[in-house]
């Protein structure tokens, strides 16, 4: 399994094949993989798209991408657009 900490964040790769892409997120509330999936749901490519979260007390989510293609690089692309779409909220909001 390959551990990534991103801010304070932690990402458990609990899967990571060709075709199959399971993450765990750990120490974030479900909105972040939900965001990633909102943007992964209409991809022609994706087979099936899901976010779990095994308990309520449990601070963790898991995204799971199931792909005709390359997954990691699918949900790697997703990840960019959002920033992308991101930047194009912040550059339009009133500067004070």
């Amino acid at each position: 399994m390959v551990v990534l900490e991103v801010g304070k964040m932690k990402l458990n790769f609990v899967e990571d094949e060709a075709k199959s892409l399971i993450v765990e997120f750990e120490d974030v509330d479900r909105s972040v993989p939900e965001i990633i999936k909102s943007k992964l749901i209409d991809n022609k490519d994706v087979e099936f798209v899901g976010v779990a979260k095994e308990h309520p007390d449990i601070a963790k989510s898991k995204l799971v991408v199931k792909s005709s293609k390359n997954a990691r690089s699918i949900v790697l692309k997703a990840v960019e657009d959002l920033q992308d779409d991101i930047k194009e909220i912040s550059s339009k909001l009133p500067k004070k």
